[in-house]
């Protein structure tokens, strides 16, 4: 196994695995559920170049700006909804 099949293996087991959550909790707000009953959040919290936005990146399949230096300096809100016509 090469040190880049990590990510693949990583991303194959949240597909699997996070995936049917992520769907449950899309279709409860989709029918208001979230007004009535809190749904889960992650805040990520941690050191400058610290990996916050790979994880980020990882969960929700959103490409986060990169470089050198505070990068994402701003609290970023991702609402992941489900669009059932593509392949995760």
């Amino acid at each position: 196994m090469s040190y880049e099949d990590g990510p693949r293996m990583f991303q194959d087991q949240l597909a699997e695995k996070v995936r049917p959550f992520i769907d449950l909790i899309d279709d409860m707000r989709s029918i208001g559920i979230d007004k009535e009953l809190p749904l889960p959040t992650i805040a990520v919290v941690g050191d400058q170049s610290s990996g916050k936005s790979s994880v980020l990146e990882t969960l929700s399949g959103v490409a986060l700006p990169r470089g050198t230096g505070i990068v994402t300096r701003c609290p970023l809100l991702l609402k992941l909804c489900n669009d059932r016509t593509v392949k995760w």
